[in-house]
């Protein structure tokens, strides 16, 4: 007798076979929101190097000043999108957040919410004008996860942009 020819072996194959379904359905899920958000903010990713952002930096914008707990705001040499970087460095001089700021009078491409990630997988917070989109990405082989937080005065369209490392309990928020 094989384990399908009995209403019991029915019974474990389709309930087996459920379990398989309804595992992958949520690893589907999961991975779909991660893929499409984004991994970096004008090539600059969490977890990259100060070395390796300050050069990526230095060809798409100009170095403003330092500000407290190591962080740093860049001005952008093309603003058509974003108008500046603010960027934050951990203890081990690794990104650990950048910040993209558009400038409404300069920009000429506007960014849809949307264009970073499926809106019904975000959380959101929304206060009239005020609308923010917080996504979480997890760590994956040795990447840290982060949230992209994107916000807006409008309904449609970001004023800023951020993606921020998520912090571990043996970490600070520094």
């Amino acid at each position: 007798m094989r384990i399908g020819d009995s209403y019991i072996g029915q019974f474990v194959l389709v309930l087996c076979l459920g379990i398989m379904v309804a595992a992958m359905a949520q690893c589907a899920k999961h991975s779909q929101s991660a893929a499409n958000t984004p991994r970096d903010i004008l090539g600059i990713s969490i977890g990259m190097t100060k070395e390796d952002a300050t050069r990526r930096l230095e060809e798409i914008a100009v170095f403003e000043r330092d500000e407290r707990r190591r962080q740093q705001v860049w001005k952008m040499k093309d603003a058509s999108r974003y108008s500046h970087v603010a960027v934050g460095y951990d203890e081990k001089n690794q990104i650990r957040y950048i910040t993209a700021f558009v400038d409404k009078a300069l920009a000429k491409e506007r960014i849809r919410f949307a264009e970073l990630g499926d809106l019904s997988k975000a959380k959101k917070e929304i206060i009239e004008p005020h609308h923010r989109y917080t996504w979480e990405v997890p760590a994956t082989e040795g990447k840290s996860g982060y949230f992209v937080i994107a916000y807006g005065s409008e309904p449609e369209f970001l004023s800023s942009c951020s993606l921020n490392k998520t912090i571990t309990a043996n970490e600070s928020k520094e």
